[in-house]
């Protein structure tokens, strides 16, 4: 359907029921947050509440609303027409720019938010006043979801909220769950993925991965002596990736293009942007809501400076938060909200890598990362969708030929997952049949490097060997079934020299894989995390072969766990484009998983 800017409140109004306006959070500082709600489409889902945040920090959601999945999207001649991948159509979703000084939420500036708990707390403030102006959504089901560094927001916010129910002795906040896609939850895993991402995919080469060598190092060094959010130096190993990728096309103009930081099949943008001006529709977007006729229509007049989809001001109230990563509040907030997280295979900033590191390294539910790695394909209609793993409350999925804003390049993708997580899906979206399972897939993608545990300070020369490049980063999901024969195979040979051995030995008793499998099992993509250094373990007793030997066969599954591995909950925290920064927990300069020591 297509209609003028100049009918869009009649639109919206009638169409699709909306309501927008702003709520004044503070009024001694003239803090007001703005929102859009968009009740469902369908009576019988009504009672779920999905609340939609981007990043930055500091990033409006309207990004969600007209770019990724919200049922809007601006044309070149700002006329406005629906998207089949909106999220209305089962549940009430509510977008939300904040903190305030976010998008058409405002307030004095020197009032902004100093760390995430005054963003948890000035949160929650939002969330009551919203209820009293929409009392029956008080009583829906809560889902807070969002990307980039809304992995950051999310589990302080739902911290908030779990901490106020039990202050309240009641079910004040009925959360249900938490949605996060390429999210920045813990630096330590995102900046060491940056490194190994992109050597894997050959963003990094030559000189620059020597420089980004050394610049893995520091930030490791950085990181152990102060975990936070964001990290200057850490964040060099992205800037190193894309002066790498930096080309001239004309010598005679100087231009110059590089990666898209946040989908890398684009070889060619414009430098220094590499991205920032993405997706290109964002123009029109700024265009459509900087239009006083629409700015007059959904009632964000209060907001005299005019929109922008990323504030300074936020970001720079934000530098100085000495906030512990949201990595270290997820265990306890597993153990009472699901919570589902997403990654698109093609993101540089946030890659799916670092969500993968941090999986196996968290623990949750008695457990450190995913015990049996049940890897399974997801389908919709004849294409392979990507991947789902699930286990103890948290479900992990990689989305296939998605980048950053997983919304905006899979529509349909997106909206099958979350009508999945909330409970209302069919099986079928958009007229597709959808599906998950029937094929069982174990192993990490190929898309991953060679496997290593992410680690703490340590020596530059460790970097080299750690991370291999990749031919085709989805061939070992479809050929894992010869190469898992090939490991057997392998096996039962060292398993019978063993035994061999072991007959003539006595008692002596193999522990994991000799190095010669492991390596093998590496460079085919079989393996997953290498093994890991225990807290408090100086990375120099670890050599490079320790690192290669692959304990699991699998990223995620977690190796020898006792109740003793408790000290090791979760722990520490980057920023994409949508942002970074706070506080909680004692830092750890090592981490990952506590094996026991080989014989």
């Amino acid at each position: 359907m297509l209609v003028s800017k100049r009918t869009l409140q009649r639109v919206t109004c009638c169409l699709l029921k909306d309501y927008y306006r702003h709520i004044e959070v503070s009024p001694e500082h003239n803090a007001n947050i703005f929102f859009w709600l968009l009740n469902s489409q369908n009576v019988k889902s009504s009672n779920k509440l999905i609340i939609w945040l981007n990043g930055g920090p500091g990033c409006s959601s309207m990004d969600g609303m007209f770019l990724e999945n919200g049922p809007y999207r601006v044309n070149p001649d700002l006329s406005v027409n629906i998207s089949s991948g909106g999220w209305q159509d089962h549940a009430n979703i509510v977008f939300v720019d904040q903190p305030v000084g976010t998008g058409f939420s405002f307030a004095d500036t020197d009032s902004y938010v100093k760390n995430m708990t005054e963003v948890g707390t000035s949160f929650t403030k939002f969330l009551d006043l919203f209820f009293e102006i929409f009392p029956d959504r008080a009583a829906n089901e809560l889902y807070v979801a969002g990307e980039s560094f809304a992995g950051t927001y999310i589990p302080y916010i739902a911290h908030q909220m779990l901490r106020e129910n039990e202050e309240a002795g009641k079910t004040k906040y009925d959360l249900k769950g938490l949605v996060i896609g390429n999210g920045w939850i813990s630096p330590r895993h995102q900046y060491e993925a940056s490194f190994d991402f992109a050597v894997s995919r050959k963003l990094l080469s030559g000189s620059y991965k020597n420089i980004a060598s050394q610049h893995l190092d520091m930030c490791r060094k950085a990181i152990a002596s102060e975990e936070l959010i964001s990290i200057y130096i850490c964040e060099q190993l992205l800037t190193d990736a894309i002066d790498s990728s930096t080309h001239i096309v004309n010598r005679k103009d100087n231009q110059m293009l590089c990666v898209n930081q946040y989908d890398i099949r684009m070889k060619d943008e414009p430098s220094p942007d590499c991205g920032m001006t993405w997706p290109h529709e964002l123009t029109q977007v700024q265009k459509y809501l900087q239009d006083k006729e629409v700015v007059k229509a959904i009632h964000a007049s209060k907001q005299m400076l005019g929109w922008t989809e990323c504030s300074g001001g936020v970001h720079r109230a934000l530098s100085g938060d000495k906030s512990v990563a949201s990595f270290y509040l997820m265990p306890e907030i597993l153990e009472k909200v699901p919570i589902l997280l997403f990654s698109g295979e093609y993101d540089l900033i946030c890659n799916s890598l670092g969500t993968e590191y941090l999986i196996g390294n968290l623990t949750w539910g008695g457990s450190i990362g995913f015990e049996h790695n049940e890897k399974f394909e997801w389908h919709i209609g004849d294409n392979l969708a990507g991947y789902y793993t699930e286990e103890r409350n948290l479900t992990y999925v990689l989305v296939k030929d998605a980048s950053h804003m997983v919304p905006y390049d899979k529509p349909t993708e997106m909206l099958d997952m979350i009508n999945r997580f909330i409970g209302v899906n069919d099986g079928t979206v958009n007229g597709l049949h959808s599906w998950i399972g029937e094929k069982e897939v174990t192993g990490t993608p190929a898309a991953d490097p060679e496997p290593k545990p992410t680690t703490g300070a340590g020596d530059a020369s460790d970097n080299e060997g750690t991370s291999e490049e990749v031919e085709d980063p989805w061939s070992e999901y479809y050929n894992w079934g010869t190469s898992l024969l090939v490991v057997v195979i392998l096996f039962a040979c060292v398993a019978g020299f063993c035994w061999y051995r072991s007959s003539r030995a006595g008692n002596a008793r193999l522990r994991g894989r000799p190095d010669f499998i492991s390596k093998l099992i590496g460079k085919t993509g079989l393996g997953g995390r290498g093994k890991g250094l225990k807290l408090g373990q100086d990375r120099s007793d670890v050599n490079e072969l320790d690192e290669l030997v692959v304990e699991t066969p699998t990223l995620f599954a977690a190796e020898d766990y006792s109740d003793d591995d408790d000290s090791n909950h979760g722990r520490y925290g980057r920023s994409s484009r949508e942002g970074t920064r706070d506080h909680l927990l004692p830092n750890r300069s090592n981490f990952s998983i506590d094996d026991d020591e080989d014989d």
